[in-house]
Formats: C-alpha cells, structure tokens, sequence
C-alpha cells in the first residue's frame, strides 16, 4: 500500500510513482534540490535514481545552463559568516548555516564549482571545508601547514575529480615573503594529500589571491619583479604548472587597478577596473582568454577585449552572470574636495545594452563576496561522475 508521502507527492505533484525511467528522470532534472531531498526515500526507485551519479551530472548540467545562481557570502561584527543565494528570478534564499560557528569564524570563501563551496580557515591549523548547501552536507580538511598560503578549488572532467591545491609561501616573522617553497594538492576521489613539484618557475613570483577554477584548470593572479601582472595556472589533469602573460600594462600594485578573475561564454575572463585621478568615474575592461592547441607555443594564450564603458560611479567588478556583470558599488560625494564612498550596494552592469540595475540586497555584516553558483546533488563523500 502506498505510503502517506506517496500519495501527498501524487496529489501535490501529479506524478504518479510508477511510470517510465526516462520521463522520471526528465522530470525530476527540472526540479529543485530541495524539493528532490524531500522525496529521496519515497521509494527504493527514487532513491536509487538520486543516488546515481550519471543522473546527478545531468541534474547539474540543466541546472546550470536554466538557474545560474549567486552566492552571496557575507561576514557579520561577530566575524563568523552567513550566506544567501539569488536565483535567476532574482529571488534571495537564505542557506542554512552550519554548525560549524567556530570553524567559520574568520573564515574566507575560496570559490563553488558545480554546488560545492570551498571555505578555508587559518585558525590553528590549515582547515578547508568542502560544503554542499543544497544538500547540507560537508567534508572537513585539517592540515598543519605554513599559514601563509593561497588556495584553488576546482574540478575537471577529463579525471572526475575535484582537487585542492594549497601554495604556501615563505614565513618570516609576522609577514610571508613572496617565496613559494612547497605546493600541495588534495584530491577528493582518494581523499589524500601529495606534493607537486614545479621547479623554478615561480622565481621571484608572488601570488597576490585565491585561485578561480574554469574548465579543469585553476588560475590566481600574482606579479613578478617590475610589477608585470601575470596569471598562474594549474591542470587539474596533467597537474602541471603554466605562466599565462596579463592584457593588463598597468602596474599591478597601483592603487587605480583592481582584478577580478570570472568566466565568460565558458572562457576564462579578467575584469579590470580602473579609476580616474579624481574618482570622477570607473573604467571596467572585459577581457577573454583564447587558448590555442599548442601547448608549448609561447603564443599559445591571447586575449580580446569584449567590453569597455565607464561610469559616473566607484564600481568595484565581482563576477560575470547571465550576461551582466555584478559589482560592489559606492556613490561618490565630496566634502572639501576630499572624496568620500557612500551607499554600499551592488550594481548589475548589462554586457548588451550598457543599462545600470541597482540590486536590492539587505546586507547582514559589513564585509562580502559574490560567487556563481548552482544548485547540485553532488556528494562530498564518494566523487564519482
């Protein structure tokens, strides 16, 4: 006899528990994670169904092509963080904070690839948290390590796996020198650490930010001698180490430059903002990277500018999502001729059309980052796509 939540799903629903694999799995790819967890042990089919890996990835996939989502990380007076997403309504829901108050306590988020969130925290130790909020599960990393470091987190097809990769600099009393002496790299399908080595080149490199993750390869922005902008890459697959040269001539350090690593039409972008000498307006620049096929040519990265505008405001650019990018925003007033940032908020800039939407997000704390992010079923305990 059918159970009691059989029959509020059919009633509710209108779907009927027996019926065709396939229309199941056509159906249930369009539905919310939430709404799946709920139905998970309706019955032994379902729950294999949600279970299998093959139907998560397709789960993934529809989700992220119909609901690109935003994470929005925001830390609060009492240093802890708290989290939101908006879908592509523009509807904010609340995540479901974890129990972890103490672990997220000074914590930074690293990135999210395919639903998972990486969060790192120095506190003590090195401890890395791989977390799924749609499915409210986590795996927690701890690690005794230099606590000068720059993290990566990301994924790649070719090997199924999701990996950490941990950059440690160089301790020299209260600071870190720009001298990376060791590079590690955690593998979730084995859930085991190991060494890569990378010879001499990060020479007289200095890593300058947490890496971001496109398409099996994880990138950070750092500088050399002189100031020259460059990026840093790491293969997910071949676990090798590349030098990307920047589109960006000016300084890195200079205080009118700001950088933020996205993606844009699948490719790896660099935004770029820049302030004229007055804060009278921002230039942002879009930049796209074309990687070639040969990967020993020194030609074998080339960038194209895709957008350039300026605006009368102190716009800070975060990341590229359905066709806009999302920034944090200041109006700018003066007293004495001595600038001054006001009204805090986040401003959508559309690609296409150039028009400015203010975005009305109650903020929570006094400090936060923005992150795409999509719903997904995928398990931090077993990876295996």
């Amino acid at each position: 006899m059918p159970s009691s939540t059989m029959k509020q799903v059919e009633m509710e629903w209108d779907i009927p528990l027996w019926m065709p694999q396939e229309l199941l799995r056509s159906i249930f790819k369009r539905l919310p994670v939430r709404t799946l967890i709920k139905w998970q042990f309706v019955c032994k089919d379902w729950t294999n169904l949600l279970n299998d890996p093959s139907f998560i990835q397709e789960h993934l996939q529809y989700s992220a092509h119909e609901n690109p989502s935003l994470l929005f990380c925001c830390r609060t007076v009492h240093n802890t963080l708290g989290f939101c997403t908006v879908d592509s309504e523009m509807q904010v829901l609340p995540v479901e904070s974890l129990p972890l108050i103490e672990f997220l306590r000074g914590a930074t988020v690293i990135g999210s690839i395919n639903g998972l969130v990486c969060v790192k925290s120095n506190y003590k130790l090195i401890s890395i948290l791989l977390w799924n909020p749609a499915i409210s599960k986590f795996r927690l990393l701890t690690k005794e390590a230099n606590i000068c470091v720059k993290m990566g987190f990301g994924f790649c097809a070719i090997v199924k796996d999701y990996k950490v990769v941990i950059i440690s600099h160089h301790h020299h009393g209260h600071g870190c020198t720009g001298l990376i002496h060791q590079v590690e790299v955690y593998s979730l399908s084995t859930y085991s650490w190991k060494k890569v080595e990378f010879g001499r080149l990060f020479d007289g490199l200095e890593i300058s930010c947490d890496g971001f993750s496109t398409n099996g390869t994880i990138f950070w922005s750092g500088f050399k001698e002189g100031n020259d902008h460059l990026l840093v890459s790491y293969c997910i697959a071949t676990e090798e180490f590349a030098l990307i040269p920047s589109p960006i001539s000016t300084p890195v350090l200079s205080d009118s430059l700001f950088l933020r690593l996205s993606v844009y039409e699948n490719k790896l972008a660099l935004l770029s903002h820049t302030t004229s000498g007055n804060f009278e307006y921002t230039l942002i620049d879009l930049w796209v990277m074309e990687e070639g096929k040969d990967n020993k040519s020194e030609e074998r990265w080339s960038w194209t500018k895709k957008y350039s505008v300026k605006h009368p405001y102190y716009l800070l650019p975060s990341s590229v999502w359905r066709n806009m990018i999302v920034c944090h925003y200041a109006e700018i007033l003066r007293e004495r001729n001595v600038p001054k940032w006001i009204v805090d908020g986040i401003l959508l800039v559309n690609l296409t059309t150039n028009e400015l939407k203010r975005f009305a997000f109650r903020r929570n704390g006094f400090d936060f980052g923005i992150f795409n992010y999509v719903e997904s079923l995928v398990p931090v305990d077993k990876i295996h796509i």
